[in-house]
């Protein structure tokens, strides 16, 4: 499958589920390792073009490059292995990402559902978060714009 061809017939409609169902954890986690799988998918596809060994470390440049990408993947790491002990991510345990109601003057203006129902957030400092769907947004257009760059 082409990078190409999993965003479209993977990425984009686990994006569009969690767009629908934005309080839902299941749904945000699948949208999240998508995206972040999505990487993973355009280095294997362009593998001799990289510097980098292997996607891990593809996905560390990707990260030093875009913020939104580099909280979406410690979100993706944290969701697989529940606690992150190395290296210095943003979020470290999985339980940072939660649904919550967010009350109107709370979060980031213009970035979220303000006094809705209940949306993921990921915690990365007590009172400081993003909304999660932000994030994915945000990292799958950088992702997008790389594969745009790439010529895929």
């Amino acid at each position: 499958m082409t990078p190409r061809e999993f965003l479209d017939q993977v990425v984009r409609p686990n994006v569009a589920d969690f767009h629908a169902n934005y309080g839902s954890l299941r749904h945000g986690y699948n949208a999240v390792a998508v995206v972040d799988a999505l990487a993973a998918h355009i280095f294997w596809y362009i593998r001799n073009a990289p510097a980098q060994g292997d996607d891990t470390a593809y996905r560390a440049t990707l990260a030093s490059r875009n913020h939104d990408f580099r909280l979406l993947r410690d979100i993706a790491k944290a969701q697989k292995h529940v606690r992150l002990t190395k290296g210095v991510p943003q979020v470290v345990r999985a339980e940072q990402v939660s649904a919550r109601s967010i009350s109107y003057g709370e979060g980031q203006y213009g970035a979220g559902r303000y006094d809705g129902p209940p949306q993921l957030v990921v915690d990365i400092n007590p009172g400081d978060f993003r909304y999660v769907e932000s994030v994915v947004d945000a990292a799958l257009t950088f992702l997008e714009g790389e594969m745009q760059r790439l010529g895929i």
